[in-house]
C-alpha cells in the first residue's frame, strides 16, 4: 500500500501513542471542552439591528414630543418640568417588559390606523410627584412603593390626565410625518400582565426622563410594535430634508416626467362626417347600399375622442391626408357652467330659450351640411 497520503510516519505515530500512555498528552474530555469555540451562536430574531436605520424619523418625532410634553405638563401641574430624551431602542418585547419596574402604570394603547397594540408606561415616582404638584405641593412625591400597593382613585385620575397630555402631544409630534391616532384600551400595574405581543417580537421603545419637584425623577416610555410601523417605514426612513439637494431632485424629477409625457402615445382620428339616421333606416342598411352626404367644410380631428383641431381633407404624396387649419378649444362640460342668481329668473328663462334656439339652429345647420 502506498504511503503517499499518510500524514504521520510510523515512528511519529508510535511516539504519540507512547506519550498518551505515559500521560504527557492530556486526552480527557475536559481538555477538549476548555478550548473556546471558533463559532458563536447568534439569534437572528432576538434583536433586529437593521431596523434602527429604517426609523431615523423617530428621533425627530421624539425631539418634538419632548418639547411639547414639557409645555403640556407645565399647563397641567403648574410647575416647570424637565424632559430629556434617551435614544430610542429597537429590542424584543420580552426584554422591554423585563426592563419595566413593578409596580408601574402600564397603559395598553392603540395607534389607529396602525394595527396592533402598544404600551405607555409611567413610573410611580412620576405619578406621586404629579399628584403632589397638582394639589399645590412642590412635587416631592416621597411615597414608598411596593408590589402589593395599587394606585388610589385620585392617583388613577392623575394618571389619566397625564396620559391625555401624552396622547395630545404625541399626535402633534407625529403630524408632520403621519396622521397617527391614540386610543386608550386598559391599564395594568404589573408589567407581566400586559402581554400585548410575543416575547421575541421586535418593538421600538422611546424613553423620556421626567424631573419635577424636589429631586423627583422618573421615566415615561412609549412602545410601538415594529410590525405596526412597517407599512409606513418609507416615511420613517429619514429626516425631512430641504435645500439644494431637494431642488436638484425636483428638477430631475420634472425632466423625467416631461420625457415620459412626450413619449406617451395618443390616438388621433380624422372624422370626415357625422350622420343621423333613424333606427328603422339603420336596421335596413345592407352591404352595397350608398349613404349620401354633403362634404363638410372642414374635417374634425379628434385626439383621444376630444375635438382639438379643424383640418382640410385631401391628398399629399399620393396618400390621403389632412391639413390643420384651426386649433379648437375643448368644450367645457355642463357641470362647469356658471349658475346665475335666482332673482333674475325671467331674464334667465329668455337667455335659456335663446340659447336653446341657437343650439337647435347650429344642430340643424350641421345636420344639413353633413347629411343629404
Amino acid at each position: 500500500m502506498s504511503n503517499s497520503g499518510q500524514v504521520l510516519t510510523s515512528d511519529e505515530v508510535q511516539a504519540l501513542v507512547d506519550a498518551m500512555a505515559s500521560g504527557e498528552v492530556d486526552v480527557s474530555p475536559e481538555a477538549a471542552v476548555s478550548t473556546p469555540p471558533s463559532v458563536q451562536a447568534y439569534s437572528l430574531v432576538s434583536t433586529d439591528t437593521t431596523s434602527r436605520s429604517q426609523l431615523a424619523a423617530i428621533e425627530m418625532i421624539n425631539d418634538r414630543f419632548a418639547r411639547q410634553l414639557r409645555g403640556g405638563l407645565l399647563n397641567l401641574l403648574r410647575q416647570a418640568v424637565k424632559v430629556s430624551i434617551n435614544p430610542f431602542e429597537v429590542t424584543t418585547f420580552g426584554a422591554y417588559i423585563q426592563s419595566v419596574p413593578s409596580p408601574c402604570s402600564v397603559n395598553i394603547v392603540r395607534y389607529p390606523p396602525l394595527r396592533g397594540y402598544g404600551l405607555v408606561t409611567i413610573e410611580p415616582s412620576v405619578v406621586y410627584g404629579a399628584v403632589d404638584s397638582f394639589f399645590g405641593g412642590r412635587g416631592s412625591g416621597s411615597i414608598e412603593t411596593s408590589a402589593q400597593r395599587g394606585f388610589t382613585p385620585t392617583e388613577e385620575r392623575i394618571i389619566q390626565l397625564l396620559l391625555d397630555t401624552v396622547f395630545e402631544n404625541l399626535r402633534e409630534a407625529w403630524a408632520p410625518v403621519y396622521s397617527l391616532g391614540t386610543e386608550y384600551v386598559s391599564r395594568e400595574i404589573n408589567p407581566a400582565f400586559a402581554q400585548v405581543g410575543e416575547e421575541k417580537e421586535t418593538v421600538v421603545v422611546s424613553r423620556f426622563n421626567i424631573e419635577l419637584g424636589a429631586g423627583v425623577h422618573g421615566v415615561i416610555s412609549i412602545m410601538y410594535p415594529f410590525s405596526a410601523l412597517k407599512p409606513i417605514r418609507l416615511l420613517l426612513r429619514g429626516r425631512l430634508q430641504s435645500g439644494e439637494r431637494d431642488e436638484k431632485l425636483a428638477v430631475r424629477w420634472a425632466n423625467q416626467l416631461q420625457d415620459a409625457l412626450t413619449d406617451t402615445e395618443l390616438e388621433l382620428t380624422a372624422q370626415l362626417a357625422t350622420l343621423r339616421v333613424s333606427a328603422a333606416d339603420l336596421a335596413s342598411i345592407q352591404p352595397g347600399d350608398t349613404i349620401w352626404f354633403k362634404p363638410p367644410e372642414s374635417v374634425k380631428v379628434l385626439v383621444q375622442s376630444t375635438h382639438l383641431f379643424d383640418a382640410e381633407y385631401g391628398t399629399a404624396n399620393n396618400a390621403v391626408a389632412v391639413r390643420i387649419t384651426q386649433v379648437v378649444q375643448p368644450v367645457e362640460s355642463s357641470s362647469m357652467l356658471a349658475i346665475e342668481p335666482v332673482g333674475e329668473h325671467s331674464h334667465d328663462s329668455e337667455n335659456s330659450s335663446s340659447s336653446r334656439r341657437r343650439s337647435a339652429g347650429r344642430s340643424a345647420k350641421s345636420a344639413g351640411a353633413s347629411a343629404a
